[in-house]
């Protein structure tokens, strides 16, 4: 359980999350989790610091919770946050071997232990993932940040992280969860360390980068390792499914003047540069009048989310440096259509 738990809610939380249930022994926190005063959080976006008030709280499930109150939830919410899904050793080795492997980028502070994840203090924009942040944001023509390039794509066939993608308790889980016999996770992951105050995740809903397929994904969001409430971890769009699904459908509309290629393309010229929202979580949240919601993340928690759910992060102000080390998931039933571009090792700038 999420250190800070609180055993009443407060009055700002919707009235579907203040039913606290036993599940078996275990109090459910389901609906209770309000760790601080989001006036007393660090948080901010790439245009300044986050309002409060637009501020809340991911309500975590436990793992020995009723798999029809799980299903509940994610249909209500668009989100399921499971507490300690995961082995807590599996998660940290997989995360040792990560900064191992990127340590000759000079990413990590000499002297620590690796598997802490200590940022080195270097300048951030050396070690902005690559893709479209780094192509618009990055530095250029500087050795360490090209050897961080040249790593981080390499880690996305390391026998480490193919070995953790294969986790068979997450799949065990998901099969449990949406009745698909054989779970298949699509090859195209996104393995992604944000260190402290660099660029942040971007405004988005997943179907933007599936539309070869029909919304029936289910992403899988892993902390490989703790995220602290200020560490820049995923949050949410309060009750955001609408809004993905209406720009998705405002999208269609419109797509009349695009080639089939271009249709499915988030990256089309009806899109923003990128393929986001928005890169200003501030004032999408206030034209959209809706609340982020975030949580502090420990190894073993994984988050699933509907393909229409808006999210998002903060820049990564975690106040001991650590770096946010996560990787989305996703899965499909191989029994239906999907989208199949999606079978493929992830590359920089590879069109999706």
């Amino acid at each position: 359980m999420a250190p800070g738990i609180l055993e009443a809610p407060p009055t700002s939380l919707p009235a579907h999350a203040v039913s606290v249930k036993a599940v078996g022994e275990v109090k459910d926190p389901y609906g209770s989790y309000y760790p601080v005063d989001p006036a007393h959080l660090s948080l901010e976006s790439n245009f300044g610091p986050m309002d409060k008030d637009s501020i809340g709280y991911l309500q975590p499930t436990l793992a020995s919770t009723p798999i029809e109150i799980m299903r509940e939830r994610f249909e209500r919410d668009g989100y399921l946050f499971v507490k300690g899904l995961l082995k807590k050793e599996d998660v940290l080795a997989c995360r040792r071997a990560y900064f191992e492997h990127m340590a000759p980028s000079g990413l990590l502070r000499p002297g620590t232990d690796a598997v802490e994840g200590i940022f080195s203090g270097a300048d951030s924009r050396k070690y902005l993932p690559p893709g479209n942040l780094r192509r618009l944001f990055g530095l250029k023509d500087d050795p360490q940040s090209d050897k961080y390039v040249e790593l981080m794509i390499s880690a996305h066939e390391a026998p480490f992280y193919l070995d953790f993608c294969q986790n068979t308790d997450l799949r065990a889980f998901i099969t449990r969860f949406n009745g698909w016999e054989r779970p298949h996770m699509l090859q195209r992951t996104m393995l992604r360390a944000f260190v402290p105050n660099s660029e942040l995740t971007p405004v988005h809903f997943d179907q933007m980068y599936l539309r070869a397929g029909p919304p029936t994904s289910l992403t899988a969001w892993v902390p490989i390792g703790d995220v602290s409430l200020e560490g820049g971890g995923l949050m949410y769009l309060d009750g955001s499914t609408d809004i993905g699904r209406k720009t998705e459908e405002d999208f269609a509309a419109h797509a009349g003047n695009l080639t089939d290629e271009e249709r499915v393309s988030a990256f089309n010229k009806n899109m923003n540069d990128g393929g986001f929202l928005s890169r200003d979580t501030v004032a999408y949240g206030r034209e959209v009048q809706r609340k982020w919601l975030l949580a502090h993340y420990e190894a073993g928690d994984v988050i699933f989310h509907n393909p229409y759910m808006v999210h998002a992060s903060c820049k990564n102000k975690d106040p001991e440096d650590k770096i946010r080390l996560a990787t989305d998931l996703r899965f499909v039933d191989p029994e239906k259509p999907y989208d199949e571009r999606w079978m493929k090792v992830y590359r920089p700038l590879d069109g999706l």
